[in-house]
């Protein structure tokens, strides 16, 4: 093969992949972000009011060091700004937990207990904590200590089992959940981050936490 002939060859084969790597950008799923940034907004505002707008309070989020999620970075960035906008609360520290998938798997998505339990001994005087995942299974010592502390718990995660007890032993003060009833239909998209709201999520208290499946 000649000289000619090899360069003409690298050079469709540097055009292709050029193609081929902009077709698939163009066609990779992009993620719709406002449905986060509205979920971050809520908890923020729902959080300002549970505390009276003052206080400090603790964030526990899932540790991306190793792996960036686009969706939970929207999420505490809107999270965050409205805080700073809206309120005199703020945050005394966000605290990253490790949740590979084995570990999501044993613990049903929350976080693990003993992390929590280590969370709450190094800020034991807090005004709140707001978990960006899954409510952590507790001994019942554990639990009932928690009813008995000062301390406000916001949880924005799935719906788990036992959310319901939580809420209505007041172990948990609010929950913001995916929606799940069917009494609410979207008619159009959503214009504001409040429409994305509540057509993606609830806001559970203890007094309307009889309507949650479990």
């Amino acid at each position: 093969m000649s000289k000619n002939t090899i360069v003409s060859v690298l050079a469709i084969l540097a055009s292709a992949a050029a193609l081929a790597s902009l077709y698939l950008t163009e066609r990779a799923p992009r993620i719709e972000l406002h449905p986060y940034q509205a979920l971050g907004e809520v908890a923020a505002e729902e959080t300002v009011k549970l505390l009276g707008n003052k206080g400090q309070i603790v964030v526990i989020t899932k540790d991306s060091s190793e792996i960036k999620y686009l969706a939970q970075t929207a999420q505490m960035k809107s999270f965050q700004d409205s805080l700073k906008k809206k309120s005199d609360v703020t945050i005394a520290a966000i605290e990253k937990v490790k949740m590979d998938p084995m570990t999501a798997m044993a613990t049903g998505g929350g976080v693990p207990g003993d992390q929590f339990l280590d969370i709450m001994r190094r800020h034991p005087n807090i005004g709140a904590v707001v978990l960006f995942v899954g409510f952590p299974q507790l001994a019942d010592h554990d639990f009932e200590a928690l009813t008995k502390s000062n301390t406000k718990f916001v949880v924005v995660s799935g719906c788990l089992p036992g959310y319901k007890k939580l809420l209505q032993s007041l172990a948990i003060h609010l929950a913001i959940v995916p929606r799940f009833d069917d009494r609410f239909e979207a008619t159009r998209k959503p214009k504001t981050l409040r429409e994305w709201f509540d057509q993606e999520y609830l806001v559970v208290t203890p007094a309307t936490a009889a309507f949650l499946p479990y």
